[in-house]
């Protein structure tokens, strides 16, 4: 899984990239239960879903293999015999013979059981890894999404920015024309206004290459502009210690849970191994009919036994001695990475933890700039309209007000993304 990835994306901009032709898109409302709904036509969970049904057959071939063994065979052929001397007599006859044979395993060194456990773990480890790939596939979705909602809001902003300095780019050419403020000044509004079109072309391009890679992650069709619906999503907080999210996710983290079955599915490689040097015991039975010997005088014939096959290879005390000691290296090897895992997560968690409460704590920092940024701008208004203060100042706090406001929705965003990633590395998604 590349959490990892997906993190860095949380607080890196996007790639920009040429204007995109928006007009051919059709809008999709989306929110964080059409993301689930669309998780089953993801690509990978689409082939992992097929591991899982391979899985599952080689775990039923493999019980079928312990029924009974059944062969048939037979052969007719034509008898024919020549005199060497004139007295003699010739002679020729067609011959026959079918057999019925059986055998069914008493005791193979546990070989059989302990290969049907070995695919239950099989099955079980494609088990975990599509429900990990499922829920990293919805963390994706959601991260995307409310990054295409946060880019919409600063879309809106921007707008909003681009709206307020034409218009008051007017009147400070008015109070150009008039003599009441320095060129320098019209000329500063003009290249505020170019720089935030430039900027408003490469957001509006950064909104479609993230709806594009929502579409293609859930298997969607790439001309559709997701329009974020998270109204009721922006609120969600985590109410537990770290301690407790740590001893939660060593029991149900995904990752763990792959680790843990695949040391588990080593350990029974091992005793499949030991398996092949025990003793074979099985029963047999086999019936058949066929032409008499030429000494018997009946025409057919039938006849049949019943019973017990003893073998040992005595080569698996030589042969297999080096494939069993490399099996107990390969256990040991699982177990230091399981705990290299159990490390890895709680060093993640700790990052994810620390991330979160750092989001909350710009939550508060950034309501409290939206009320001083509206305070700072109704003092500049009113020493403006007192002639105590330019124009330009006035458009400068109308703008951190603004700004002030996106910041929060920012960090509103990046908490969300934080929640969603404990959520998922602990095991809750």
């Amino acid at each position: 899984m590349n959490l990892s990835k997906i993190l860095c994306s949380f607080l890196v901009p996007v790639a920009f990239a040429v204007d995109a032709q928006a007009e051919n898109l059709t809008e999709k409302k989306m929110g964080l239960e059409e993301i689930r709904s669309f998780t089953h036509q993801n690509r990978e969970v689409i082939m992992e879903r097929m591991n899982r049904e391979i899985a599952s057959e080689n775990l039923s071939q493999r019980k079928s293999e312990r029924l009974p063994d059944l062969l048939s065979s037979g052969d007719g052929y034509l008898s024919q015999k020549l005199p060497l001397t004139d007295d003699g007599k010739s002679s020729h006859a067609f011959r026959y013979h079918f057999n019925l044979y059986t055998e069914f395993d008493l005791y193979a060194g546990g070989t059989h059981s302990n290969a049907i456990e070995r695919l239950k773990k099989e099955h079980q480890l494609s088990e975990e890894r599509l429900k990990a790939l499922e829920q990293e596939v919805n963390l994706k979705g959601y991260v995307l999404l409310y990054d295409i909602y946060r880019n919409m809001k600063y879309q809106d902003f921007i707008l909003k920015s681009i709206q307020l300095r034409e218009k008051e780019y007017e009147r400070i050419n008015q109070l150009y024309l008039n003599g009441l403020v320095l060129k320098s000044d019209l000329l500063r509004s003009k290249l505020y206004i170019t720089d935030l079109q430039k900027d408003e072309v490469a957001i509006k391009n950064s909104i479609d290459i993230l709806s594009d890679q929502l579409c293609a992650l859930l298997g969607m069709e790439s001309s559709q502009l997701v329009n974020p619906q998270l109204e009721g999503d922006l609120e969600y907080h985590i109410g537990e210690s770290f301690d407790e999210l740590f001893e939660y996710a060593l029991m149900n983290s995904p990752e763990l849970k792959i680790h843990r079955t695949s040391y588990e599915r080593e350990e029974i490689v091992l005793k499949e191994i030991k398996s092949l040097q025990r003793p074979h015991l099985s029963l047999y039975a086999q019936y058949g009919v066929g032409s008499p010997q030429p000494y018997f005088n009946y025409k057919h014939q039938l006849g049949g036994e019943v019973g017990l096959k003893l073998s040992f290879k005595l080569s698996s005390l030589y042969k297999n001695k080096h494939k069993k000691s490399a099996q107990q290296v390969r256990i040991q090897r699982q177990a230091t990475q399981l705990t290299d895992e159990e490390v890895k997560l709680k060093n993640t968690l700790f990052e994810l933890y620390t991330r979160y409460n750092e989001s909350l704590l710009n939550i508060n920092r950034a309501l409290e700039k939206i009320d001083m940024s509206k305070e700072s701008m109704r003092i500049l208004r009113n020493s403006y309209f007192n002639q105590q203060a330019l124009l330009i100042d006035v458009l400068e706090s109308e703008t951190q007000s603004m700004q002030a406001s996106f910041e929060w929705v920012e960090a509103v965003v990046d908490s969300q993304k934080y929640y969603w990633a404990l959520k998922q590395i602990c095991g809750y998604l």
